[in-house]
């Protein structure tokens, strides 16, 4: 193990906690597989994350709860010619009000907001998913009064690109590479964090060549897009933490803690499309480039 190889996760570790009795992990099974955990047991100092495979309808979810941090839910279509075919259809209650799904999708949760049951009504292809909690373990609170009582919840429900203005000036030199789905930020959604979703196509040096820190934590996903084989990346991707090289093979989650210098970041080889995504929980994506 490296100096930073251990912000390095390419294997499923989960905390010992009721979520994971035996009970709960066949539970699970029977309609999804989990890829991969990240928290501050399984990474000191990082933020919860996991990462799954839905690959049957649910009727019966998780009963409505909160959480005391924000929270991202992402739902995504597995095909990358096809990105925001959801190929399935997700019901999910944001206080008292459904939500459809039906499009790939990222929602913003605040802080204090009832949600859920969550329910798979529909999977017609292996639907990818992931959920975050900025704080250091995933807690469920039980209902007493929702801090956040409006109505309108679909706002918080992005299914369409929204970049910024810097962003869309980059496109024509990322598109030769990859293609950006979704962009979460404080712009898109008032009160949330940052979040990108991608696919990258090819290889090729990206944009983010250039060696930066941000003042906040990261997360930087990479996945495969077969749920049928979901750890071997099919690929392999370079990107240095300081002053240490990654070669990343395995699907994985790199926590960058706030102030680590990393990249550039080099797809080497792309022999099948890959899931991307990077997580910085500030309102705004704030790069701060090295100087030599």
């Amino acid at each position: 193990m490296s100096e930073y190889g251990k912000y390095v996760v390419t294997e499923l570790r989960t905390p010992d906690t009721p979520l994971f009795s035996p009970e709960a992990v066949a539970r699970y099974a029977n309609f999804a597989r989990r890829i991969l955990w990240m928290d501050e047991n399984v990474v000191p100092g990082a933020f919860q994350m996991n990462c799954s495979w839905y690959l049957k309808p649910l009727d019966r979810g998780v009963e409505p709860h909160t959480h005391d941090a924000d929270e991202i839910l992402g739902f995504f279509g597995n095909d990358a010619t096809d990105p925001y075919n959801l190929h399935g259809e997700v019901e999910l209650w944001l206080g008292d009000e459904k939500q459809t799904i039906t499009r790939s999708a990222m929602v913003f949760i605040p802080s204090g907001m009832k949600h859920c049951p969550l329910l798979l009504k529909r999977v017609d292809r292996p639907i990818f998913h992931f959920s975050l909690v900025i704080e250091g373990e995933y807690i469920m609170r039980e209902i007493k009064e929702s801090k956040i009582p409006e109505s309108g919840y679909g706002k918080y429900v992005v299914t369409e690109l929204k970049e910024p203005e810097e962003r869309k000036k980059l496109a024509p030199v990322y598109n030769k590479y990859a293609r950006r789905i979704l962009w979460m930020d404080e712009d898109v959604v008032p009160g949330a964090f940052n979040m990108n979703v991608s696919w990258y196509l090819k290889a090729s040096t990206t944009i983010d060549n250039l060696p930066h820190t941000h003042d906040h934590d990261e997360i930087i996903g990479f996945f495969s897009n077969d749920a049928d084989n979901p750890h071997d990346l099919g690929g392999e991707i370079e990107i240095w933490l300081e002053d240490e090289k990654q070669i990343i093979t395995r699907s994985c989650m790199i926590f960058v803690p706030a102030g680590i210098v990393h990249c550039p970041l080099v797809l080497r080889r792309v022999d099948r499309p890959i899931f991307h995504f990077t997580v910085v929980p500030a309102g705004r994506y704030v790069k701060n480039e090295k100087l030599e």
